[in-house]
């Protein structure tokens, strides 16, 4: 352990130290104390020799975690002051950080590392698996050695990144035996990981994820890898979808701070909503994509996940470069869509009603029912000649999704049975995807995307649109998220294509971003543990392209007029009982 002190330190200041570190550090031990105890003299500072003694008494002294009396007390020169907290002294009396060793029982993480020695960008992978070698292990630092900065606001703060995203030195799966096989570790780090690492985040691990983002459920999807355990209720639910490895472990893993993946027709929000935490797909092509694996370009996005909304807010504003100022004017509507809403579970809805009458209370509004079906029977485009909306997309999100899905992977595909004479394994949703990929001609493709400009176009027109300054005249009220469980053992469906106008492609489309807010949580009689369980539940809503930290506020403001909790806990339940 080393500590700073100064030469009027008393014993009672040393004790107040110490105390903090038990409370405030999750790597701090009382190993720590029992063994060196490092006192530090930077140099051009007063000595500070005389604190040995004063230390070595403080440290005799019973308190409620028993005596504390270290091996032995000793100073240590340092050219540079290094912050307090728990460290190991190696040969040349040099110190090294201790980090901590926490085992991924949820099975959440493809792959744990920590940056190498030479290179903040670059990582080496954690080769340790718990004593019984069950589980693979995860290394964090301690909180102690960081203090957040305007220059570094996410210091010290621990993110898993889906197995989507690039980092130098290690390898990316794709959730996928044959891509493993082809390939090896990534060199380069994907930009938004890197703007990460600038602001001061550690990069822990990269979490598992459905093969090449797609839309696997377990178990009998998940060929290759297996699925994450979701905690919520019996931990034998879903953890839904493909960012479902960053959800389990965010909503397992108290010493876990952030987890950030990609959203392109549901990948955050809907693991968000079955794993009882905060989401939010962001706008579309508000940050770079460079060094993250495509899936549908016009499409995806960053997708980032919390516990509490005021992280979220945290992660967004400094990760993303919004402004951090609010607009000037708030939304003048809000904009419940009955064609999705409300939804049939009582108990579902009731929570989810509470959380839009808070939205109501704070913006001095009442909300206003939309069909964007009937909308566009009442003022259709010119372009659609007389189709409604569900006719005339009926190919557009289709098209786009299946042709980059599968000619994204052209390359891989033609490498790999090259290299080993046999085509690439997939798992039975995957095969059903390429498969309808090599059906989608490159003029279907740009067919799709001029319907896509004509819808974007209408809805701006007609339903929302953005105002200056990261504004939107509307709130968009959409349903996320399951009152029903969902068992991980039961078999799948075969796979089928969903409908362009669905409750998740709305924002997709329109490049929305939206967020998923944990609202409380309703009981079901398992039949995995035999006894009541809860499933955490979901509220959602889109606001206007750029419109991001507005609507991460208006979704706060909702929670505190509705009198909800703004944060989740980690494990079985979301919320206390």
């Amino acid at each position: 352990m080393l500590l700073s002190l100064g030469e009027n330190t008393d014993n009672d200041a040393v004790r107040k130290i110490v105390e903090s570190f038990q409370k405030d550090d999750d790597v701090f031990s009382n190993d720590f104390l029992t063994d060196t105890v490092m006192i530090q003299r930077t140099v051009g500072k007063p000595s500070t020799s005389k604190l040995s003694h004063v230390l070595w008494d403080t440290l005799n002294l019973n308190t409620s975690d028993g005596p504390w009396k270290p091996a032995r007390v000793i100073t240590v020169d340092a050219k540079h002051e290094l912050p307090p907290g728990p460290y190991f002294l190696a040969s040349g009396n040099t110190l090294a950080q201790a980090w901590r060793l926490f085992p991924d029982t949820q099975d959440a993480f493809t792959t744990t590392f920590v940056p190498a020695s030479n290179n903040s960008l670059k990582f080496d992978a954690v080769n340790v698996m718990t004593n019984d070698g069950l589980s693979r292990q995860v290394a964090v630092p301690s909180r102690l050695y960081t203090t957040p900065t305007a220059v570094k606001p996410l210091a010290g703060k621990r993110i898993s990144v889906k197995d989507i995203f690039k980092v130098t030195g290690i390898k990316t799966t794709q959730n996928n035996r044959a891509w493993v096989d082809l390939y090896g570790p990534d060199d380069e780090t994907a930009l938004f990981v890197q703007r990460l690492i600038e602001l001061g985040a550690v990069i822990v691990g990269k979490t598992k994820m459905h093969a090449f983002a797609s839309a696997e459920e377990p178990t009998d999807q998940w060929i290759d890898f297996h699925a994450p355990f979701n905690p919520r209720g019996d931990e034998y639910q879903t953890p839904s979808g493909s960012t479902g490895g960053g959800a389990a472990a965010l909503a397992s893993y108290e010493w876990l701070d952030y987890s950030i993946g990609t959203d392109t027709t549901g990948s955050i929000r809907w693991p968000a909503a079955y794993n009882g935490l905060y989401g939010l797909r962001t706008s579309w092509n508000s940050t770079s994509l460079e060094g993250i694996y495509p899936s549908c370009r016009s499409m995806d996005t960053i997708g980032l996940l919390a516990r509490d909304i005021d992280g979220l807010r945290s992660l967004t504003t400094h990760s993303m470069a919004f402004s951090p100022d609010l607009p000037d004017r708030l939304p003048k509507q809000i904009l419940y869509c009955t064609d999705f809403l409300p939804h049939e579970n009582s108990a579902q809805n009731s929570l989810v009603d509470e959380f839009v009458s808070g939205l109501e209370t704070h913006l001095g509004i009442e909300r206003t029912n939309i069909s964007i079906l009937e909308r566009w029977l009442q003022c259709p485009p010119p372009e659609a000649e007389g189709k409604d909306l569900k006719t005339y997309t009926n190919k557009t999100s289709y098209n786009l999704f299946y042709y980059d899905g599968y000619n994204e992977y052209a390359d891989f595909r033609e490498e790999y049975e090259k290299k080993t004479g046999k085509p690439v394994f997939l798992g039975p949703y995957m095969r059903w995807k390429w498969d309808r990929g090599a059906e989608v001609t490159l003029e279907d493709k740009k067919q799709a995307e001029k319907e896509l400009a004509v819808y974007q176009r209408w809805f701006q027109e007609n339903v929302m649109n953005a105002e200056d300054g990261g504004g939107s005249n509307a709130v968009l009220i959409l349903p996320c998220g399951s009152s029903d469980p969902k068992y991980r053992d039961l078999p799948n469906p075969s796979p089928n294509a969903s409908p362009a106008y669905n409750m998740n492609y709305i924002s997709s489309m329109q490049g929305l971003p939206q967020i998923v807010v944990p609202v409380g949580q309703i009981p079901f009689e398992s039949r995995i543990s035999k006894r009541t369980e809860y499933l955490p539940i979901t509220a959602s809503m889109a606001t206007a392209s750029g419109s991001d930290l507005l609507l991460i506020s208006l979704a706060k403001a909702a929670l505190e007029s509705a009198q909800k909790p703004s944060q989740v806990l980690t494990g079985r339940f979301a919320f206390k009982i």
